[in-house]
């Protein structure tokens, strides 16, 4: 009698063309700044350029260290306006929070990619989040999906929330400096629900450090003890982030007929027709790759920029590249041509804007912003 033949395994599934934005994306146009916006702009680049300035190693230390690369990275022309609106353009604020930014980032080695994902890895191998596709409007998406969470709740972080948005920040192209969160109630509730007190941390976290990093929440299929978690939150939930939020169904039509998502690149498990099961071993290291080479990809297009210096603006180095194919090839193009139309739209347009910047902050005499590296203690974190 013959040996019974083994059940062939399933493949497994592949993940690697839903960690760049499909050719029909239609990315945002460069904004145009007003005079005040640049005039507050500058006075935060002059603050965090300034030769010899340092910061804290991590919370409470003594110990001090100058900007790394990717700090002076993360510290972009972007980030900066984005922390300006989040304080209502109050300098001053914005400056306080990006001091205390970087030092949270620090402490909590935000930069360290290959420590955040062997930190976080064993919260994720249920897919109970999940970074995975874009937006039509290049917005990447990450799905929450709390009924998959097993992680016993004296383990629970705000960490791992913070490792999905960082991980959507690393895939963000071409002028895109916000995301979509999908959280899907539906299925069995596999773990006790999050405690008040690690939503609230995780609420603080990105409240204060990734102001106007949301584009959309949607809360699918929400339970009412859910509905009654959230009303005992929202106190919290700052009034722009409130606009932000909607709620929908568990068949998602509401979120494909809006054109938030498109029907075949949004999960199935959301109302969507793209069949992806979630396997941990096939989608965690290909995250890891993505993410990896798109960072050491923009490190490298940032460095050939010129010197380092902070507010550099994030459309000209987040392009998509060396990645293969006519998608690789229409990042550069697509890249290339923003960049050029957003500086050559930005001197026409703020001419004038530029020269009171300069009337009003006072032009740096040489050594007194960083213009070659933030001296000894710079660094590079991939």
């Amino acid at each position: 009698m013959s040996d019974p033949q083994p059940h062939p395994q399933p493949a497994s599934p592949s993940y690697h063309h839903l960690f760049s934005p499909t050719s029909s994306t239609s990315f945002p146009p460069p904004p145009v700044l007003t005079a005040d916006q640049q005039l507050k702009l500058r006075e935060v680049e002059v603050h965090f350029g300034a030769v010899g300035k340092s910061w804290p190693v991590v919370e409470g230390s003594e110990e001090l260290a100058p900007l790394s690369e990717r700090e002076m990275m993360f510290l972009s022309r972007e980030t900066i306006l984005r922390f300006l609106t989040g304080t209502k353009d109050d300098v001053q604020a914005a400056i306080k929070r990006l001091d205390d930014c970087i030092v949270w980032r620090r402490t909590a080695r935000v930069e360290d990619i290959d420590f955040m994902f062997d930190d976080v890895e064993y919260e994720s191998t249920t897919g109970k989040n999940l970074v995975l596709g874009f937006t039509p409007r290049g917005q990447p998406v990450i799905y929450f999906f709390p009924n998959r969470n097993t992680t016993p709740l004296d383990k629970r972080r705000a960490i791992h929330a913070v490792f999905m948005v960082e991980r959507a920040r690393d895939l963000m192209l071409h002028g895109v400096t916000d995301l979509t969160c999908i959280f899907n109630f539906t299925g069995k509730r596999q773990g006790p629900p999050t405690s008040i007190s690690v939503a609230r941390e995780t609420l603080h976290i990105l409240s204060n450090h990734y102001p106007e990093n949301l584009s959309l929440c949607i809360m699918q299929d929400m339970p009412w003890v859910v509905k009654a978690f959230v009303n005992l939150m929202w106190p919290f939930v700052d009034a722009a982030t409130k606009k932000k939020v909607k709620f929908a169904s568990a068949d998602g039509h509401e979120v494909v007929q809006d054109g938030e998502v498109e029907r075949g690149l949004f999960l199935k498990d959301c109302g969507g027709d793209l069949d992806l099961p979630y396997h941990h071993d096939t989608y965690w290291p290909a995250l890891k790759a993505a993410c990896k080479t798109r960072r050491e990809t923009h490190l490298e297009t940032w460095r050939s920029l010129g010197p380092p210096a902070v507010g550099r603006e994030e459309r000209l180095w987040k392009v998509l590249r060396s990645e293969g194919g006519d998608e690789g090839e229409m990042g550069v193009a697509v890249g290339a041509q923003v960049g050029v139309e957003g500086r050559v739209e930005g001197r026409e347009a703020g001419g004038e804007e530029e020269k009171l910047c300069k009337e009003e902050v006072g032009e740096e005499k040489e050594g007194e912003r960083v213009i070659a590296g933030a001296g000894e203690g710079a660094g590079v974190v991939t």
